[in-house]
């Protein structure tokens, strides 16, 4: 009896003459390990799977919509996304060289590599926080929330909360009716030269300050009025003019998704000029968000009316005017100019999309990288005690593993979302 109760001992004992982690129901620490692997590569198999559905998405808006891409990735800080890559890529590093650590049972080494893969996971997830953080502030979000308050060229626009930091429209939104109730002016009434770049407006804007009633709603009484005289200068980028400004300035902004085109389809079909509305913006340059007790009251008047020539085959009479050229030269823009003038306006339509789709890649992401922090944690204070070595070091391998496939998704994410125009 007892030679076959040592015998049934020793079938259960196999696996523990090495590490006393090794399960007794496998045949020894190698099936262990093997067995985790494979179970290991399934579960990123699946992972591999889970993200293509994301990529496909992404995909399908690239092919169809160009223009949302080319013109939202300016929106990304670019220096951003390549430190994280540059800090992944390097985690990578010390991941595998902590397998090999555990292999070789070098304790030190083995801690040390997990304290930098963790540090740099760290440094990953503070960095998209910055990034999250200003796209919040500037309410460039996902979906119905997609407000933004600049241009990705870094002009600032209309909103429909018309509560940005630094800026304050003259339009009163309604977020039920989904239309503006006041502060839209149609395009045609105030151009001033419709045959020059930019709007030209001879308005009287002033800031008023209001009572609020007891909801917090603001109110006709004006409490208080201060005219806002300064125009500011027209804006190509957020280079050249932008410094020569004197704040507050104002200025006509157009953004369709605030005050919308009212040229119908059959006006369009026949070639009608549209009738696209514009706002007044006054730009304080300041990091400040005016309360609903600020609106911005703007008056402007009409562009005067072209007398027709009384002879329509006379040349037209050119005034001669002491120190000031008889003619000027238009030079066409460059592709740069015409660049920093498209991301300068306000968004395509469906660039909520693009937001829609990077939230949704790089926080499914970020999901990930915080998962593996606390998987290194585990392994920081399993290494620590000094429950690894050549005979188990399959949590390691199998931590690592993961990490890799972390970074190699971060890879494609950096290019096609921060790179490809």
């Amino acid at each position: 009896m007892s030679t076959a109760h040592d015998a049934h001992s020793g079938d259960h004992d196999h696996g523990h003459h090495g590490s006393p982690f090794v399960q007794h129901h496998y045949d020894d620490a190698q099936h262990q390990f093997d067995s985790g692997k494979l179970g290991i590569w399934l579960f990123l198999a699946q992972e591999v799977l889970f993200f293509s559905a994301l990529f496909v998405a992404y995909i399908l808006y690239r092919v169809h919509h160009g223009e949302i891409y080319a013109y939202a990735h300016k929106w990304l800080d670019v220096k951003m996304g390549a430190i994280n890559t540059a800090v992944l890529i390097f985690s990578s590093l010390t991941a595998a060289w902590a397998v090999r650590c555990a292999q070789l049972n070098q304790k030190k080494g083995l801690i040390l590599c997990i304290v930098i893969t963790l540090g740099c996971a760290l440094t990953f997830l503070g960095i998209k926080y910055f990034e999250y953080t200003h796209k919040i502030h500037e309410q460039i979000l996902f979906g119905k929330r997609f407000d933004p308050c600049i241009s990705s060229g870094e002009n600032p626009l209309m909103t429909k909360s018309n509560h940005c930091p630094g800026s304050k429209s003259s339009v009163e939104f309604d977020m039920a009716a989904g239309k503006p109730v006041a502060g839209c002016i149609e395009q045609s009434t105030i151009d001033q030269d419709p045959t020059t770049r930019g709007l030209q407006a001879d308005c009287t804007v002033a800031e008023e300050k209001v009572k609020l009633d007891a909801k917090g709603h603001a109110t006709e009484q004006v409490l208080g009025s201060k005219p806002i005289t300064n125009v500011c200068a027209e804006v190509i980028g957020h280079h050249g003019e932008f410094e020569k400004n004197k704040y507050p300035c104002w200025r006509p902004s157009y953004q369709p998704a605030v005050c919308p085109d009212l040229t119908s389809a059959a006006d369009k079909a026949i070639g009608k000029p549209a009738r696209q509305q514009v706002g007044i913006i006054v730009v304080y340059n300041d990091h400040e968000v005016r309360g609903h007790d600020i609106k911005i009251k703007a008056e402007c008047k009409a562009a005067p009316k072209v007398e027709p020539p009384a002879d329509p085959l006379a040349d037209p009479e050119h005034k001669v005017v002491l120190g000031k050229k008889s003619t000027s030269t238009k030079a066409p823009l460059s592709k740069h100019e015409e660049h920093d003038l498209y991301y300068a306006g306000p968004p395509p339509e469906h660039t909520n999309m693009f937001f829609t789709i990077y939230f949704a890649m790089t926080g499914l992401h970020g999901i990930h990288v915080l998962v593996g922090v606390f998987v290194f944690i585990w392994l920081l204070i399993r290494a620590v005690k000094g429950q690894f070595s050549e005979d188990y070091f399959g949590p390691v391998d199998y931590a690592a593993l993961y990490w890799h496939i972390v970074d190699l998704i971060w890879i494609f994410l950096f290019p096609l979302l921060y790179l490809i125009v």
